[in-house]
């Protein structure tokens, strides 16, 4: 008996799917569209039409699996805190679990021996990333400007971008990051730069 094929978000799900299982069993140099059509079920041709290389459908595959463990962007979650320490903290734990995601295997995989081109898509998925955490800071600044915490104005990018830096540099280096670093972190540091940059 045929099976039917998926279309749709069911076909997508499905190509990301074999791709990353792909990907952990012969890693990226067994990475192809041959390989992710037949696992998918769907033809060549409509993985061609979409991804210009194995590469650039490894990388889609990883977003999305981010995207599906931590429910959503950090800049579209539900912000629930009562002060400035609380927003930062679900803010940041959520940018944990999507950072948690890009595991060491996978690591390992998308960075060796990375090609130029290979290495301007990591670039554009770190710019696109940078893009989504200035947004979840902003409205976290935003709420706490409403409650009195902040002053008015805006936030330089690189404050905004300072702790998930460094939260990408622990991924990098493979140490872990505790809930009571990342406490001092809020506290000790970036709320103090806030209210400094803010005229607090």
């Amino acid at each position: 008996m045929t099976q039917t094929r998926r279309r749709g978000a069911a076909l997508e799900a499905a190509i990301y799917q074999a791709t990353r299982e792909i990907l952990e069993e012969d890693g990226l140099t067994g990475l192809t569209f041959p390989k992710v059509a037949e696992r998918a079920n769907t033809s060549k041709p409509v993985i061609y039409r979409r991804w210009d290389s194995p590469f650039a459908l490894a990388i889609a595959a990883l977003q999305d699996k981010i995207k599906r463990e931590n429910h959503g962007r950090t800049d579209e979650i539900t912000l629930t805190g009562h002060s400035l320490a609380d927003d930062l903290t679900q803010v940041l734990r959520r940018f944990t679990i999507s950072m948690k995601t890009f595991d060491e295997s996978y690591l390992g995989t998308l960075m060796d021996g990375l090609s130029t081109e290979q290495s301007a898509t990591i670039q554009r998925m770190i710019t696109e990333g940078n893009a989504i955490d200035i947004k979840a800071v902003d409205r976290v600044v935003k709420r706490a400007q409403d409650r009195g915490e902040l002053g008015t104005g805006t936030l330089p990018a690189a404050v905004k971008l300072l702790p998930f830096d460094l939260l990408r540099y622990h991924l990098f280096v493979n140490q872990e990051f505790s809930d009571e670093q990342l406490s001092t972190i809020i506290n000790d540091v970036l709320i103090p730069a806030y209210e400094h940059a803010l005229n607090q």
